[in-house]
């Protein structure tokens, strides 16, 4: 598996654009609930990822969304099967 943390800078871009904050705002573990973001923007953050690298990650791991940290991991292992052939 990749190393969630190749994923961080790119998800932490789309966030800030998408919210209007300045990225010194949001760590790796800051939780979506502090900065406003909505269930509704997490499954359009996860729409932007899955687009940008090209995998397709199942509505369950919305619970995982959490911070920046949980959606590369879950980035990071949707690479990995989509590499594995599963």
């Amino acid at each position: 598996m990749a190393d969630p943390g190749t994923y961080v800078d790119e998800i932490r871009r789309v966030i800030c654009f998408a919210l209007e904050i300045p990225p010194e705002r949001l760590t790796d573990t800051t939780p979506f609930d502090d900065i406003g973001m909505t269930s509704r923007q997490r499954i359009q953050l996860l729409s932007r990822v899955e687009v940008a690298y090209g995998v397709s990650v199942d509505l369950d791991e919305l619970d995982r969304l959490v911070d920046i940290r949980g959606v590369a991991e879950v980035i990071s292992e949707a690479v990995a099967a989509q590499r594995a052939g599963g």
